[in-house]
């Protein structure tokens, strides 16, 4: 992968790297401060978490999205992420948001509005809100230890070594489990003692089996679609911040790169199937979970011995309808990248088969979710 990326990307990395790394900077010295004011947090318990984990853009999102309705699970929002990742952090923006609700929350209609003029670009393919749950694979960013980093470094090993982490050295997964432990703690220990993690994380995919040992009582949803549409779907979702930084998704050496890191997750899932029991891991397709998300949700429910709220089985029914009317703006075809179906249906033949993704896909699958 060797040549230069051009004038673009210096630009670029010189106007990102800069913010970037101060704000790591400041959120390194709050974790710090964390282990000083609140060292009480490392024995929060982490019980009962779920992760949802799957092929990218094969309904996460959306996963995460329903079960945010139940409410014995608790989700870090785009915010936390970003701004507040340490417990003092959130307790600074929780007394300016108290102070800005005493004075008639100028500051909430400022933040409403620059989120949604910020994220709009965004709405046809991932909807982005600061208040909505997100990836908190994004909490490993000041160890960078995300994989958002192949935007601005599609070249890097090191990023690359993001999409088989089970496969490391022992001494290194567990050492990298630990320190996510150690983030979502942080995040439980300002949620309610009740509340339950959610983590929804397509990347996290290669680090299920880590991620197990790490929490013994933990539970993992493992999110499938028919590889025709993951694959151009996620090419698609990359072609922005991929342009910013002076690559394309289109260029082979990049496509093959990302179309081989899918289909190692859909290995993965399969051989997770196999692997744990099935009160621990379920995998759900997005296609079965679109036609009748009530009984899919209810039976993985079932299988993990939970009793559902009545108020999250009203809203599953309601969004079940939603789920079956779905239509979405994001299009994409196998051809925008050269590729065809033959192609894919070679290399993900094991999914193909296993899940019923044999011949044209259907009307479900046209559509597009993250």
């Amino acid at each position: 992968m060797a040549g230069p990326f051009g004038l673009r990307r210096a630009v670029m990395l010189l106007l990102a790297l800069p913010p970037l790394l101060a704000v790591q900077l400041v959120h390194a010295l709050a974790l710090l401060l964390d282990e000083i004011w609140y060292p009480g947090y490392r024995e929060v318990p982490v019980d009962g978490a779920l992760f949802v984990v799957g092929m990218p853009r094969s309904g996460t999102s959306q996963m995460q999205e329903i079960l945010s309705d139940d409410p014995r699970f608790t989700s870090t929002r785009l915010w936390q992420l970003l701004f507040a990742p340490a417990i003092c952090q959130r307790r600074l923006f929780s007394r300016i948001s108290g102070a800005d609700r005493a004075l008639g929350g100028p500051l909430l209609r400022l933040f409403d509005g620059t989120q949604r003029l910020l994220f709009r670009f965004m709405d046809e393919v991932h909807p982005v809100r600061l208040d909505a749950p997100e990836e908190d694979y994004l909490l490993l960013f000041p160890l960078f230890a995300c994989f958002l980093l192949v935007v601005p470094f599609p070249r890097s090993p090191r990023v690359w070594k993001l999409t088989r982490i089970d496969d490391w050295p022992e001494t290194d997964r567990r050492a990298l489990a630990r320190a996510y432990r150690r983030l979502v703690q942080r995040h439980l220990h300002e949620a309610r003692p009740e509340e339950r993690l959610l983590s929804k994380n397509p990347s996290f995919t290669p680090f299920v089996r880590t991620l197990l040992e790490e929490f013994p009582e933990a539970r993992v949803i493992g999110c499938v679609r028919d590889p025709r549409r993951v694959v151009p779907s996620l090419l698609s979702s990359l072609e922005d911040g991929a342009a910013a930084f002076g690559w394309s998704p289109t260029e082979p050496r990049y496509r093959d790169a990302l179309m081989e890191m899918l289909a190692e997750f859909g290995d993965r899932l399969l051989a997770y199937e196999d692997e744990f029991d099935p009160s621990r891991y379920r995998t759900l397709v997005l296609r079965d979970v679109r036609a009748d998300l009530l009984a899919s949700v209810s039976e993985v429910y079932d299988r993990f011995g939970w009793t559902p709220d009545p108020a999250f089985l009203s809203a599953l029914e309601r969004r079940s309808a939603e789920a079956r009317t779905y239509t979405s703006r994001h299009t994409y075809a196998l051809a925008d990248y050269g590729l065809d179906g033959a192609a894919v249906d070679v290399r993900f033949h094991d999914v193909m088969t296993r899940f019923g993704f044999a011949g044209s896909p259907t009307p479900e699958q046209n559509g597009a979710s993250s």
